[in-house]
C-alpha cells in the first residue's frame, strides 16, 4: 500500500460556550497558532505504531488495539478508513493537559494524513468515534473548531445541525491563554459525571441548550438544577459574546467571560483552587477585562479578554497571546522563573 500522507492541525480555546455541544446548545471557539503535525507512511501489515515527540513509540494489532489513548485512537481511525497498517510520526506544539484540545489536533491530523476525505461534520464525527474508542467521551465542538477555525476569526457553531458562521476578530480585542499549572484529562476528570448530570436534567427540559431558565423550577434536585442553569445561561452568553465580537465591544466581552467563568465555578463546580488562583492573579493585571477557564474544566488553561497592548503571563507558565494588537495571531512564550 502506497500510504504517505502528512497533515497538521491547530489546538481549541473556547471563547464562551462550555460544556454545550453535547447539550445541542452553541459555542464561540478560536483556533490557537500552535499545531500537531502528523506524518503517515505504510507500516507492518495488521499493526499501527505511533512515534510521538511527546509520548514516545508505541504499537498495537488492530485486530486487538491495546496500548495508551493515542495509540488506540490511531487505530480506531485506522480501522474505520480500513487500512491494512500504518507507522504514524507525530510532534506537538501544544502542551498536553492543558485545556486546548491537543487530542482533538492530534485525532484530526491524524485522520487527514491518513487520507481521510468527506465534508467536516463527517470527518469530525470520525475522530469524535475514534476518542469515544480511546476512552474520551467528548462532545464535537474541539474536532469542529480544528477542522473550520481560521487565523484570525473566531467560529459561532450552532450543535443542532450542526451549522456554523465565522466572525473576524477585531483590533480592538486581545485574547492570551495562559496556563493555569494544573493539568487534567477528559477521561481522569469529572467530565463524565458532568455529562450524566447533563442528561438527567434534560429529562425535566428537554436539550439543555434549546431550554430556558423558565423551566429551571421543574428540577427538585439542587445540583442538577445547577448544571442546568450553567448550559442554559452559558448559551444565553454566546449569543451576547458574538453582539460583543461584531460591535468591538471589549468591556462587554470581558464582562461575558467573568461571568462564564464564574458559572462554571459555581453551578458546574469545573474549576479548582489552582485554577482559582491563577485566575484571581490574572484578572487583576492592568488592562485585563476578563479571564476564564478554558475547556472542559478541573484544571487546563485560562483565557484572558484584555487590551490589545496589555502584557499577560503568569511567571513559569506556558501562555500564548492568541490574538495581538494587529489582530493577527502571534506566537507563544515561556516565561522564566
Amino acid at each position: 500500500m502506497a500510504l504517505t500522507g502528512r497533515a497538521s492541525s491547530p489546538g481549541r480555546v473556547t471563547l464562551i460556550g462550555e460544556h454545550t455541544d453535547y447539550n445541542d446548545g452553541r459555542a464561540l471557539a478560536i483556533s490557537t497558532q500552535q499545531r500537531t503535525t502528523v506524518i503517515a507512511t505504510a507500516g507492518d501489515h495488521g499493526v499501527v505504531e505511533v512515534a510521538s515527540s511527546e509520548l514516545g513509540v508505541a504499537s498495537t494489532s488492530l485486530a486487538r488495539p491495546t496500548g495508551p489513548p493515542h495509540v488506540l485512537l490511531a487505530a480506531a481511525l485506522a480501522r474505520a478508513m480500513a487500512l491494512p497498517g500504518a507507522r504514524l510520526s507525530v510532534s506537538s506544539e501544544l502542551p498536553i493537559g492543558a485545556g486546548l484540545s491537543s487530542s482533538a489536533a492530534y485525532a484530526v491530523a491524524t485522520a487527514l494524513a491518513l487520507g481521510m476525505s468527506g465534508d467536516p461534520v463527517s470527518v469530525a464525527t470520525a475522530c469524535q468515534t475514534a476518542e469515544r474508542d480511546a476512552g474520551s467521551d467528548v462532545g464535537l465542538l474541539d474536532q469542529l473548531v480544528v477542522l473550520l477555525a481560521t487565523r484570525g476569526t473566531v467560529v459561532d457553531i450552532e450543535f443542532v445541525g450542526p451549522t456554523w458562521t465565522s466572525i473576524g476578530l477585531p483590533d480592538a480585542i486581545g485574547l492570551s491563554v495562559v496556563d493555569s499549572g494544573e493539568r487534567r484529562s477528559i477521561a481522569g476528570s469529572a467530565y463524565r459525571t458532568r455529562r450524566e448530570e447533563c442528561d438527567a436534567a434534560a429529562r425535566f427540559l428537554g436539550p439543555l441548550g434549546r431550554a430556558t431558565r423558565d423551566g429551571l423550577a421543574s428540577i427538585d434536585d439542587a445540583v442538577l438544577r445547577r448544571r442546568a442553569r450553567h448550559v442554559i445561561s452559558e448559551c444565553e452568553r454566546v449569543v451576547a459574546a458574538r453582539g460583543a465580537l461584531v460591535d468591538a465591544d471589549l468591556d462587554a466581552l470581558g464582562s461575558l467571560v467573568d461571568a462564564s467563568h464564574a458559572s462554571l465555578r459555581d453551578d458546574f463546580d469545573a474549576s479548582t483552587p489552582v485554577v482559582e488562583a491563577a485566575r484571581n492573579e490574572l484578572r487583576g493585571m492592568p488592562g485585563v477585562v476578563g479571564v476564564r477557564l478554558t475547556g472542559a474544566g478541573f484544571g487546563g488553561s485560562l483565557l484572558v479578554v484584555h487590551h490589545p497592548g496589555a502584557v499577560v503571563a503568569l511567571e513559569g507558565r506556558w501562555s500564548s497571546r492568541l490574538v495581538g494588537s494587529d489582530g493577527a495571531s502571534v506566537s507563544s512564550s515561556r516565561t522564566a522563573r
